[in-house]
């Protein structure tokens, strides 16, 4: 503890700037996690539970289904609402988490790296496809597929390829960097490989199921694409709250401190005419 308090005070001393407190880094990760996990499910049961009469009521070319997609939930009134809160709530936690991550993947390349420019191109996208993911996000859920169905459409698909093209990124960082190392590093390493691939198998089958119900007309297959898509959502949620809260724990801390200026007097003015300062 005096050997901390002691590096503190040579901290502030030499940097100039004195810490008015830290933020719990496990914490605001935490926050950013749980409103969009809040707003899916409750979204989804309360649509389902109270509101199944209206999901329903849309005017169906093949038949009624029962189980609605998230796009068709967040256009009601109360679960739109709720979810488009708790989404903009966490964009701001999402691009801090971002922000972090540039940085330490920066710091952290591994030195027996021996592919430096596939790494870099890497980091560079992992930034790219992160702000853009948000970007589709925000369209995502603030056009609905009522009101503007293509333009819907397009946001839901594109924004699917680019949170694919996110973990790709993401993973291929993580496995070149410090990042990799334990007591988390392996752990979060082989849990974004499988959210990964079961994103990536997911594509195919909500494409198949979505085809057979508007082109065969086959009713049940809506049902799967809807659950498909559940899954898809909560896919992408997890991978960003569980593997972030894996890479930062006990590895990253936020800490706001208030720039102090060395202050400077003049001690004495030598014979050439040059002042000498002293900083305190």
């Amino acid at each position: 503890m005096l050997l901390e308090k002691r590096f503190e005070s040579v901290h502030k001393k030499k940097h100039g700037s004195v810490e008015l407190f830290q933020l719990n880094t496990t914490l605001l990760f935490w926050v950013g996690f749980v409103p969009p996990l809040f707003a899916a499910i409750f979204a989804i049961v309360t649509a389902i539970t109270l509101h199944q009469d209206k999901i329903t009521n849309y005017s169906w070319i093949c038949g009624r289904a029962f189980l609605p997609s998230l796009s068709r939930i967040i256009n009601l009134t109360l679960e739109g609402l709720v979810w488009q809160l708790c989404i903009l709530f966490h964009i701001p936690f999402r691009l801090l988490e971002l922000s972090v991550g540039w940085v330490r993947y920066g710091r952290l390349e591994s030195k027996s790296n021996k592919k430096r420019f596939w790494y870099k191109m890497h980091r560079h996208l992992y930034l790219v496809f992160g702000v853009t993911e948000l970007f589709l996000l925000s369209g995502l859920s603030a056009i609905g597929e009522k009101e503007h169905g293509i333009w819907h459409i397009c946001f839901f698909y594109s924004f699917g390829v680019v949170a694919l093209l996110f973990f790709i990124s993401n993973t291929v960082c993580h496995s070149q960097s410090l990042y990799f190392l334990n007591p988390y590093g392996r752990i979060s390493y082989h849990v974004k490989i499988g959210i990964s691939i079961c994103y990536f198998l997911s594509a195919p089958a909500i494409a198949t199921f979505y085809a057979l119900y508007w082109k065969a007309c086959f009713t049940w297959a809506y049902e799967l694409f809807a659950l498909v898509e559940y899954l898809d959502v909560f896919m992408v949620i997890f991978y960003h709250g569980c593997c972030v809260y894996w890479d930062i724990q006990h590895k990253v801390v936020f800490s706001v401190r208030l720039n102090v200026p060395p202050k400077k007097k003049i001690d004495e003015q030598e014979d050439t005419g040059k002042e000498v300062t002293t900083e305190l």
